[in-house]
C-alpha cells in the first residue's frame, strides 16, 4: 500500500517526499490560508486547527511582566541611571569591565564567545553569556536560576570574585563619585547599608533592561497576516517548511509562548566539559535563590501597596526536586541566529551543531535522565536547513 504524506506528520512527510523518485509530480510548498502547505502537485497537507492555535501562541510579544519587588522598574529615570550604570566599567575592580562588555548590545546583548571572560576567569568562565533582551518576561535569572529578579541577578555578576569582583562598599563609592546627578532624583540621598545601594543599582539597571526587546520580526508579521486576512505570503517555503518542523517534531514543547521559551529548567543531556567540573545546574541554583538576600522575600525587596510580594514561584520551590541536576533553564529563541555560540556552556558553535544533537541526542546525561519530551528528531540536512531558514525569521531589532 502506497502511503500519501497527506497520511504523515511534519518531518516524517517531508522526508518520504525527498526519498521519492523523481518520475512523481514535483514537490510544491507554498503559503495558503496562511498556513504551510506541503506535498505532491494536485495534493496536500495544512497545518490542524491545533497547529494553527500553536502558532498564533507565539505572537506578539506581550507586555513585560509586573516586578513588584522593584518599585523602580517602570521609572524613566531609574532606566536612564541604569543606563549610565549599565556602561559604567568603573562598576568593576579593575575598572575595565562593565555589565556591556558581556552584554554588547552590537551582538543583541551577548559576547559571541563560549564563555564569560570576568576578571577571575580570564578567557574561559563557566558558561556562555545569555541575552538580556527577554529580561522582562522571565522569571528566573542566569542559568540555573539562582535569582528570581533582574535587579538580584544585576548585583551578582558586580561582585561575584570571577566576574567583575568589586564589593557593595566599592559600589557604593563609585555611585557617590560618579552617578550622583542622575541618582538623587531617583533615590535620594545614597544608603548607609553598601548592600542595600547594591540592591538599588540593580533596581536601576533592571529598569534599563525593561526598555530592551527583541523588537517586531517578520514572524510576528506572519502571525498577524494570519490572524487578520486568513493568509499571508511573509514566509518563503523554506521558512514556512522549518515552521512545519518547529510545530510537528515538538520544538514548542520547550520552546513556547512569544519569547520562545518555557522559562522552565531541562536536562537535555547536553555533554558535560571538564573544564570547570561537573556543572549542577538548577540543583545548585534552586538552593542559591531560597537563600539569597536578595530574593523577593529578602529586606531589599520593594513591598507591594499591599504589602511584601507573595513570592509564590519562591515559596513553592522544591530545592530537592530529582529533576534539577544538570538541568538549565530554555533560552528565547527570538534574535537566536545572532546569538552564536549556544547551550549553557557554548559548545555548540552554530545552530546546525545544535540541531545535530537533537537529531542524534547521543550519550546520556551523567547525572539524573535526560528531559522525557525529547526523542531524536532523524532530521536530514534539508530539514534543519529549513528550521534555520524559519528560525532566522525571529530576527528583530
Amino acid at each position: 500500500m502506497f502511503i500519501m504524506p497527506s497520511e504523515l506528520e511534519g518531518a516524517a512527510r517531508s522526508r518520504l517526499l525527498a526519498a521519492l523518485p523523481a518520475v512523481l509530480p514535483p514537490l510544491c510548498l507554498c503559503a495558503a490560508a496562511g498556513l504551510a502547505t506541503i506535498g505532491l502537485a494536485g495534493c496536500s497537507t495544512t497545518f490542524t486547527p491545533r497547529d494553527r492555535a500553536k502558532i498564533e501562541s507565539l505572537s506578539p510579544i506581550p507586555a513585560p511582566l509586573p516586578r513588584p519587588t522593584n518599585a523602580f522598574a517602570d521609572n524613566p529615570q531609574a532606566a536612564a541611571l541604569g543606563k549610565e550604570l549599565f556602561f559604567d566599567a568603573g562598576l568593576s575592580a579593575d575598572g575595565k569591565r562593565s555589565c556591556a562588555t558581556c552584554h554588547d548590545p552590537q551582538k543583541h546583548f551577548t559576547d559571541g564567545k563560549r564563555f564569560a571572560d570576568g576578571i577571575g576567569s580570564g578567557p574561559g568562565g563557566t558558561r556562555n553569556v545569555p541575552s538580556i533582551e527577554s529580561v522582562p518576561w522571565q522569571t528566573w535569572f542566569f542559568w540555573d536560576g539562582r535569582a528570581d529578579s533582574a535587579w538580584a541577578q544585576a548585583a551578582g555578576p558586580i561582585r561575584n570574585p570571577i566576574e567583575m569582583a568589586n564589593t557593595a562598599a566599592g559600589v557604593r563609592e563609585r555611585v557617590i563619585s560618579a552617578h550622583l546627578a542622575a541618582w538623587t532624583p531617583v533615590f535620594g540621598e545614597v544608603p548607609e547599608d553598601p548592600d542595600a545601594t547594591l540592591a538599588m543599582v540593580g533596581k536601576a539597571i533592571e529598569a534599563f533592561e525593561r526598555t530592551i526587546s527583541p523588537g517586531p520580526a517578520r514572524f510576528d508579521q506572519y502571525v498577524a497576516d494570519i490572524r487578520s486576512a486568513g493568509s499571508s505570503s511573509v514566509l518563503t517555503p523554506q521558512e514556512a517548511h522549518g515552521l512545519e518542523i518547529f510545530i510537528d517534531d515538538g520544538c514548542t514543547n520547550c520552546h513556547s509562548g512569544p519569547l520562545f521559551t518555557d522559562g522552565s529548567f531541562h536536562n537535555i543531556g547536553v555533554p558535560q566539559v571538564a573544564h570547570g567540573g561537573l556543572d549542577p545546574g538548577r540543583a545548585l541554583g534552586a538552593i542559591q535563590v531560597k537563600q539569597d538576600p536578595f530574593n523577593c522575600v529578602g529586606v531589599f525587596a520593594d513591598p507591594g501597596p499591599t504589602g511584601p510580594a507573595d513570592c509564590p514561584e519562591l515559596r513553592f520551590l522544591d530545592t530537592s526536586f530529582p529533576d534539577w541536576p544538570l538541568a538549565f533553564k530554555t533560552p528565547s529563541l527570538r534574535n537566536v541566529t545572532k546569538t552564536a555560540p549556544y547551550m549553557h556552556d557554548g559548545s555548540f558553535a552554530t545552530l546546525d551543531a545544535v540541531l545535530m544533537f537533537y537529531s542524534e541526542l547521543p550519550g546520556i546525561p551523567l547525572v539524573g535522565h535526560r528531559e522525557l519530551t525529547l526523542q531524536p528528531l532523524r532530521l536530514s540536512g534539508g530539514d534543519r536547513a529549513d528550521l534555520i531558514a524559519f528560525l532566522g525569521t525571529l530576527e528583530g531589532t
